[in-house]
């Protein structure tokens, strides 16, 4: 007959582990408080490159990145096209400041009648941009997506 043993594993600390992070990983939403200033940087045949300069807040310890943006881009009503993130967006934690976001919308086919429309928008310096979509924001372990839709007045 085999001796007893006892069984001496130690307790796993996973469960204890994981309790732990959730519980210090309370997400508090980043917030866009102000549209500051939207300006057309660049426009050509293919699309148009935009700068926007937002106030945002972040209350929570921690960066959060924007990962996904599934937009549609508006000129003075007309569908433009999809937005693109030129670069990365990234809120610092704790913070409460400016953050200026480079966005391309490369024109549906057929949006090229919206050439005319922004030669006149040139010449008055001025035109209502439109952002209608989500957008993907992730911390480290949390992951929120954001509706939004936003008209501004954008300058040349």
């Amino acid at each position: 007959m085999l001796p007893f043993r006892e069984n001496k594993r130690k307790p796993a600390l996973w469960p204890i582990l994981i309790l732990l992070l959730t519980n210090s990983c309370n997400y508090s939403d980043v917030e866009v408080k102000e549209i500051k200033r939207v300006k057309i940087n660049k426009f050509d045949s293919k699309g148009v490159e935009i700068t926007a300069i937002l106030h945002v807040v972040n209350p929570n310890n921690y960066k959060v990145q924007v990962t996904k943006t599934d937009a549609d881009i508006y000129l003075d009503g007309k569908r433009a096209g999809k937005a693109i993130l030129l670069q990365k967006v990234v809120v610092p934690g704790n913070s409460d400041g400016d953050i200026e976001t480079y966005i391309r919308a490369d024109f549906d086919n057929g949006s090229l009648s919206l050439l005319p429309m922004l030669i006149n928008a040139a010449i008055k310096k001025k035109i209502d941009i439109r952002a209608a979509g989500s957008v993907r924001a992730k911390s480290v372990i949390i992951g929120r997506k954001f509706d939004f839709d936003e008209t501004h007045k954008a300058q040349f």
